[in-house]
């Protein structure tokens, strides 16, 4: 049957559009709508602002490729590098539970700049992106939840595997070259947990992006690498899960975007945080207590929790978005959490940064003996000053496919991150063109994201 690579090269090389599930065609229909609009919501952030100046330092190429939100054009790997911190920076884009991390904006930032230099039509972007999901998850259900316990930011350990995908298929790169190129991301993979609540944690989206591209260029050019990177000795599998590959290949005998599919953002903030916040939400929306009336909030939370939420006391809006009492003081004392909530002039404000004194957070002895999951099921224990308890349960977030956020959510969510633009009519349009992917020609996916 071949290693890991061979299989899923066999898979990217073989695999047409009319061979696509129509629910997985849908998956990816909304998993790239989705990362357009957190592509063009995080245009104003301090980090794509940094990792512009940083490429125009070092030449910024001229090509057909769109910085999203922007009037620049560029080369594949600038573009691809640009757009996936741009896409990240809010934490708002989507979530996948086979990696615990975040796909789209691991890999929709090279399919985009793929299809723009191959002038691709909707058809062969949603394939390239599809297949690039499927394949870094292949990778991720055979060393998961494995690589994540040990510290690695998966956004990026996978992703790099699945942006060699539509960089393969614009240089048409035979089945042996995309095992070469795989093989060499394996070398390239990496990301450390320890740098989230920094601008770095976005960096390592557009890493991602620009590593797969590059490592396809590389095995264009005749650099070989070895087809048992995954599991052979001292390959991926030890060096990042330390262990062997756990099961077989399934690639065309199941779908990842089928089975497990995205969990769609409804807060711009780690994941870690959402059912607290849709549970708290529920509570504030019924029951209008105030700052005054709480002693103290336990919140007990899963294994992952402490390793997401990272900033208990956060002093700027990076830091906000992996804080769970960042996210339970902002919603009592200011209202819901949206785009706007995440600015350091809120999180540095004294009843903020008092209340967040009265929250803790704890690993549930309960939700620990599920082991090392990402749902981020939560347990808040409200203890009133009138001596009352408020017990607050929640096991999973809107947003994923169980509960899924309706049409108009993502519409409003497309809206609400194109609203720096301006301009209703641009953002409207791009929306229908994503929502009708299949149908958009050459010319349209060429248009995505370029501002006039």
């Amino acid at each position: 049957m071949g290693t890991i690579l061979e299989q899923i090269a066999t898979f990217i090389s073989s695999t047409k559009y009319e061979d696509l599930p129509e629910s997985v065609i849908a998956s990816g229909i909304m998993g790239l709508t989705d990362y357009c609009a957190c592509a063009i919501a995080g245009v104003a952030s301090p980090v794509s602002k940094n990792i512009l100046s940083y490429l125009k330092e070092n030449t910024v190429v001229k090509g057909p490729c769109s910085f999203f939100g922007t009037k620049i054009r560029s080369d594949l790997k600038n573009a691809a590098l640009y757009n996936g911190v741009s896409s990240h920076c809010m934490d708002f884009d989507d979530v996948s539970w086979t990696t615990i991390g975040h796909p789209s904006v691991s890999t929709a930032p090279a399919v985009f700049a793929c299809a723009q230099a191959g002038k691709w039509d909707g058809k062969e972007t949603l394939l390239a992106y599809i297949l690039a999901i499927e394949a870094m998850h292949q990778i991720a259900a055979l060393t998961m939840p494995e690589v994540s316990e040990r510290g690695w930011h998966t956004t990026i350990a996978y992703g790099v595997f699945g942006s060699v995908v539509p960089a393969a298929r614009l240089y048409n790169l035979k089945e042996e070259q995309i095992v070469n190129a795989l093989a060499i991301v394996a070398s390239r993979s990496g990301g450390i947990r320890a740098n989230f609540g920094t601008q770095t944690k976005a960096l390592h989206a557009g890493l991602a992006n620009r590593i797969g591209i590059d490592s396809a260029q590389m095995s264009s050019s005749g650099i070989t690498a070895s087809p048992f990177a995954i599991e052979g000795p001292d390959g991926f599998a030890q060096c990042f899960a330390g262990c062997s590959p756990k099961g077989e290949i399934s690639l065309g005998k199941e779908w990842d975007l089928e089975k497990r599919g995205l969990v769609i953002k409804k807060y711009p903030c780690c994941s870690g945080s959402h059912p607290a916040n849709d549970i708290w939400d529920n509570f504030l929306n019924k029951r209008h207590i105030k700052a005054d009336d709480i002693e103290s909030i336990e919140a007990g939370v899963s294994l992952l929790g402490p390793k997401e939420l990272t900033c208990h006391l956060p002093q700027d809006a990076v830091q906000a978005k992996f804080s769970m009492e960042f996210a339970l003081a902002y919603r009592l004392l200011k209202g819901p959490l949206s785009l706007s909530a995440f600015n350091s002039d809120d999180v540095q404000s004294p009843e903020i940064q008092t209340f967040m004194k009265k929250i803790k957070m704890v690993v549930s002895p309960e939700l620990a003996k599920l082991g090392f999951i990402g749902t981020a099921p939560v347990r808040l224990r409200v203890r009133l000053k009138n001596g009352e308890q408020v017990l607050l349960s929640n096991d999973l977030a809107e947003g994923n496919p169980e509960k899924p956020l309706s049409q108009e959510m993502i519409y409003r969510k497309f809206m609400d991150c194109a609203s720096g633009l301006h301009d209703d009519r641009t953002a409207d349009k791009w929306f229908l063109i994503l929502q009708n992917l299949p149908l958009a020609t050459p010319e349209e996916i060429f248009s995505l994201g370029l501002v006039s």
